[in-house]
């Protein structure tokens, strides 16, 4: 086994001084260089970083003045959050699960559901079951029998899922606060709305946290390559220069989004047939 796969026991912080916290950059010192460039091509991201980082580190409110004082209904639908992983690193995938968890009204968060499509490494079988399990918020985990894809591996995660709406996330996401109860709210409105976040960025060198754009949106070009845009004048126009207030948008990145679960039913979920990453966002857009 090559030991730089150990399933490191990282840190659950309890204050804000630690490596990471609220989003800033971890910058790793002359001599741990080599070892990082080791690490970083097992999943293609700073893992000697990340594994410094607190599970449960803390972020910065990016959303804008607007979204904060925000009022939702107090009857919202409830959730599944359905996170499919490949030997994703322990910390990442982790620190997915604990920001869902702390930043989700638990009302509202009905169960998180794990995919493992596959994975070999050891620390993502016993080893991650016996750590969810602590958790105070049901966790289920499913295992694919064999390495099936994205897609698949999702529909089998939705298939299991129970929450009135489904929630599809990656395995290395960071949910900050007042991400759920937007999206939600949408579809209270309107069942046949799909909905997706601003996706911020997390830096693959340093982890540090950093707010997206809402002023583009989804688009496509002609040989079907999901594409952004800037958000055009119209829609500007629509929402009277309110940037609070949601943007329709011709089609969505696919990663990150709340759907009805019946309403995914409806529209007849995704393509099974599908292989490789990266078709899924257009045909899920079109389908709605």
């Amino acid at each position: 086994k090559r030991p730089l796969l150990l399933c490191f026991p990282a840190v659950i912080s309890r204050n804000q001084e630690g490596p990471g916290e609220m989003g800033r950059a971890v910058l790793i010192p002359k001599e741990e260089q080599e070892k990082m460039k080791e690490l970083f091509k097992i999943n293609q991201f700073n893992l000697m970083a990340s594994d410094r980082i607190a599970l449960n580190r803390s972020l910065p409110d990016v959303r804008l003045d607007g979204c904060k004082t925000k009022v939702y209904p107090e009857e919202l639908p409830n959730t599944s959050v359905v996170i499919v992983f490949h030997n994703e690193a322990w910390s990442t995938l982790l620190r997915t699960v604990h920001s869902v968890i702390e930043r989700s009204p638990p009302r509202l968060l009905a169960e998180i559901v794990l995919v493992d499509d596959a994975s070999e490494r050891e620390f993502l079988k016993a080893s991650l079951e016996n750590y969810v399990k602590k958790l105070e918020v049901s966790i289920k985990i499913l295992r694919m029998e064999q390495r099936s894809g994205l897609i698949r591996a999702r529909l089998r995660g939705a298939a299991a899922s129970k929450g009135q709406v489904i929630t599809f996330l990656d395995a290395h996401c960071e949910c900050t606060l007042g991400w759920l109860e937007p999206l939600l709210a949408r579809i209270k409105e309107d069942r046949k709305t799909v909905v997706c976040p601003i996706i911020d960025v997390i830096s693959d060198d340093t982890f540090e946290y950093m707010a997206g754009s809402d002023m583009t949106y989804g688009g496509f070009n002609w040989k079907l390559n999901f594409r952004w845009y800037p958000v055009p004048q119209r829609e500007m126009e629509r929402r009277k220069g309110d940037r609070t207030l949601p943007v329709r948008t011709p089609t969505m990145a696919g990663g990150l989004f709340s759907i009805d679960r019946s309403y995914f039913e409806e529209i007849g979920t995704y393509d099974a047939g599908m292989d490789i990453w990266g078709g899924e966002n257009l045909e899920m857009s079109f389908r709605v």
